[in-house]
């Protein structure tokens, strides 16, 4: 097949809301004194202002935020005020290098949980919070301190166009990765769309979105906690993470299923795309479902499967997990009311429903659009045993491994170059080695 790229229009003169959103204040007064100290930042009525930093450009630039938050303001007689950034890592990170990083925002996962205190205030402990929210112990210290509340969560699946789907004969979802990539054959062959959309040109975040994957590969919620006390191989055969990532190098690997330029994918635009009918497949998680279906010609087409890998038991396993925790800045000077905002955000709001989420409280009904997954088992990972809190991130780290992450020297971004340039077999095994035996080396260092 003569597969087109897609390609865009130029918008030119059009400022994105959310970068106009990063120099708003200019409304209100407060700053620093002359000694040094932070005043509290004031409306030109007078109210308090709450500023709260944001991913989610969409929402700003749409309204929806603004719209959805004049409850809270009504009630506790402030204005909030919310700054949305395209590239929120990357932003926010060069923010928290001074005192100056809002009073409210998403923490940064770049954060190592032993320096939440170092940056954000403590909403309670762990034994407070989690008989009522959902993952609870994502941000949260070795005392068991919890500075930061999940505003919703995802269930790890594949988000895909239905119609295309059907257009190239497919029946069923795919169970395991060779069914996968045969069904994206199909649709390569068979219709005009891409049959998966790598959105590589914003790698940082997107093929960090394989990751969710692996624990639903493996069907064990207490997988994570066994890498660490049974020693498991990180990247062992019968695990989670080769499996998947074996997936994502061999798919990257075959031309045909993507798209002809992996370096001009464009995120907005594909939600569009994908809309139309121009892209078939992405892995991501539920939260993008709601965003693509607003924009598609026929939201019913977006559909979310689960993932396609069957553990040893016969089962499919969807795993749920948290988005971004919501935290209050240590350098906040409305500390008691950033806290009632998160705790508005994460429980009152609605947000995450409207988003077609998992909310947070416990006592929510999961969303509609997971219907899907009928016969998948939906599952959360288990809590980290107290000796082990903050281990699994600290072995992380010191070994630059990077589960997580998705920088440049990052091993996902090493398999992806590698899978584009058609390496083959033998150095995607050479760098999952590579990663193993640094995995191995940090894992007896730190544990012993």
């Amino acid at each position: 097949m003569n597969k087109k790229r897609i390609m865009s229009a130029l918008l030119a003169g059009v400022v994105s809301m959310g970068v106009m959103a990063a120099f708003a204040g200019c409304g209100s007064e407060g700053g620093s004194t002359s000694s040094g100290e932070k005043t509290e930042k004031k409306s030109a009525d007078g109210k308090p202002v709450l500023e709260v930093v944001t991913h989610r450009t969409d929402r700003v630039d749409d309204g929806s935020l603004d719209e959805m938050t004049k409850s809270f303001e009504e009630a506790n007689d402030c204005d909030v005020q919310y700054v949305a950034y395209q590239d929120y890592t990357g932003t926010i990170a060069t923010r928290m290098g001074t005192d100056d990083y809002g009073d409210v925002l998403m923490i940064p996962d770049d954060v190592e949980l032993k320096d939440l205190g170092n940056f954000f205030e403590p909403l309670g402990t762990y034994d407070e919070l989690s008989e009522t929210y959902r993952w609870a112990d994502r941000k949260m210290d070795a005392d068991k301190n919890v500075y930061g509340i999940a505003y919703g969560g995802n269930a790890v699946g594949v988000l895909y166009n239905k119609k295309v789907w059907s257009d190239a004969g497919i029946t069923s979802t795919p169970k395991t990765p060779d069914e996968f990539l045969a069904d994206l054959q199909l649709i390569a062959d068979k219709t005009d769309a891409i049959p998966y959309y790598t959105q590589y040109a914003d790698a940082s975040w997107t093929i960090t979105q394989w990751q969710s994957l692996v624990l639903s590969a493996t069907g064990d919620p207490e997988y994570e906690n066994k890498l660490l006390t049974d020693k498991l191989d990180l990247f062992a055969e019968d695990g989670g993470y080769y499996p998947v990532y074996k997936l994502l190098f061999d798919l990257f690997s075959t031309p045909s299923v993507i798209e002809e330029d992996h370096m001009t994918t464009e995120w907005e635009s594909s939600k569009v795309w994908m809309g139309e009918g121009k892209i078939g497949t992405m892995v991501m998680g539920s939260w993008a479902i709601a965003q693509f279906q607003e924009q598609a010609e026929n939201p019913e087409d977006i559909g979310y499967m689960p993932v396609p890998f069957t553990a040893p038991d016969g089962k499919q396993y969807a795993e749920t997990a948290s988005d971004y925790c919501v935290g209050v800045s240590k350098h906040s000077d409305n500390t008691d009311l950033a806290k009632k905002y998160v705790m508005w955000f994460v429980g009152e709001s609605g947000f995450a429903e409207k988003e077609g989420m998992i909310p947070a409280r416990k006592d929510s009904a999961l969303p509609e659009n997971l219907s899907e997954f009928t016969n998948a088992e939906f599952f959360e990972k288990a809590s980290t045993p107290d000796e082990l809190v903050g281990k699994f991130d600290e072995i992380d780290t010191k070994s630059g491994v990077g589960v997580s992450s998705g920088d440049t020297d990052n091993f996902k971004i090493k398999l992806a170059e590698a899978a584009f340039a058609g390496k083959g077999e033998e150095e995607f095994e050479s760098i999952i080695k590579a990663e193993n035996e640094k995995w191995a080396a940090a894992r007896d260092e730190i544990l012993g």
